[in-house]
């Protein structure tokens, strides 16, 4: 936590995964370097579009990450008729990747699309 002015505020960066399902992996790596050079900052790596069927079961198996969470849009999910217990272990979703995005750059998140 940084103290910033007379308020205690956590960075958070939000990885934007849109295009394609290898990006996740990609993500993930960036994560990665991201956390070593700021471990005090909350990463999250929202995936939607294309990208949705990078975090299906099925898929390539996703690297292990105890840095950043992976999200997956609901209306991804749906749209590629993939369900949500058929996502990779350790995928969390949210109902709508446009609304979590827009959240998070509301409360202050830092944005980098992947």
């Amino acid at each position: 936590m940084r103290k910033y002015g007379s308020m205690t505020t956590q960075r958070t960066v939000v990885l934007h995964v849109s295009d394609r399902p290898e990006d996740v992996t990609r993500a993930i790596g960036m994560a990665g370097i991201l956390h070593g050079h700021r471990p005090e900052t909350r990463i999250r790596i929202i995936v939607n579009g294309p990208a949705i069927p990078g975090v299906a079961a099925d898929a390539a198996p996703l690297p292990a990450t105890d840095v950043a969470t992976v999200e997956a849009c609901e209306g991804g999910l749906r749209s590629h008729r993939i369900s949500v217990g058929a996502l990779q272990p350790g995928v969390i979703t949210v109902p709508a990747a446009v609304v979590a995005l827009s959240d998070a750059q509301f409360e202050g998140a830092a944005y980098v699309r992947v």
